[in-house]
């Protein structure tokens, strides 16, 4: 028998940490624009977060995206497709043995229905697969949905960023049941000089963890890229509001063209 209270929140991370594809890995908030046609972005990275919670194996432990990958094409002049996914190990400093698996596969597409200067509006969809197994608590072996809404707002140099949308997420506890949640994102980000940028983001969800069960949870943190023609480095760090979410950090490399 699983242990869906685990699945439910090892399943909550999966959906956030190496979702961020966009025109801007690592933020969770996804840019309305897009990259145009014949550009894409490339990007790799590790990702660390530090558990504490009674539902963890364990009760506690590291959880790592050992690597994590994001790809992006432009299709149109205002449409691009995207891809993420990641390898997940987990390590339960309270006890038990450490797990390393695939993660789930998410698969994406933009498209910018109201390009203007100084805003875009968008709508994205996309499916994340049953990639990850739910031995050990780091998927829910279920096909999940989203669609969201999403706005770009120049502010000078500045952009903000404010993503709204529906994720219809595979029940881990009910065959052929659902769980609906709201997801969101904001993010503000800008040059401090000619090769760096720095940005504050934000991303999370609200809706159900199985039957009668709701919660709320969201990432939170800084941003700091390095950029070098159509090389970029970034850092990013995350802290988790909810029980189960600790701190954390993602450090990855991306080029594009």
């Amino acid at each position: 028998m699983k242990p869906p209270r685990i699945v439910g929140v090892l399943a909550a991370l999966g959906l956030l940490l190496p979702a961020a594809a966009g025109a801007e890995w690592p933020y969770l908030t996804e840019e309305a624009s897009t990259v145009g046609l014949g550009h894409f972005s490339l990007s790799a990275g590790v990702s660390r977060t530090e558990q504490d919670s009674p539902f963890l194996p364990g009760g506690r432990g590291v959880f790592w995206t050992l690597p994590e990958f994001q790809g992006t094409l432009g299709v149109g002049p205002h449409a691009e497709v995207s891809f993420d996914y990641a390898l997940l190990y987990f390590d339960p400093s309270g006890g038990g043995a450490t797990v390393y698996q695939s993660g789930d596969l998410r698969l994406w597409t933009k498209l910018d229905v109201l390009p203007a200067k100084g805003h875009d509006l968008s709508i994205r969809f996309g499916v994340k697969l049953p990639n990850a197994p739910d031995d050990h608590g780091l998927g829910t072996d279920n096909t999940d949905f989203f669609a969201a809404l999403l706005l770009d707002v120049h502010l000078g140099s500045a952009l903000l960023s404010l993503n709204a949308g529906l994720g219809i997420l595979g029940s881990t506890e009910t065959n052929q049941a659902q769980d609906d949640v709201f997801t969101w994102g904001a993010a503000l980000r800008g040059p401090i000089g000619a090769s760096f940028s720095a940005g504050f983001d934000a991303s999370g969800y609200a809706g159900p963890w199985g039957i009668r069960i709701k919660h709320e949870y969201a990432w939170l943190g800084p941003v700091l890229t390095w950029r070098n023609g159509g090389f970029r480095i970034d850092l990013a760090g995350r802290r988790g509001i909810v029980d189960a979410l600790g701190w954390g950090w993602v450090l990855g490399a991306s080029y594009e063209r």
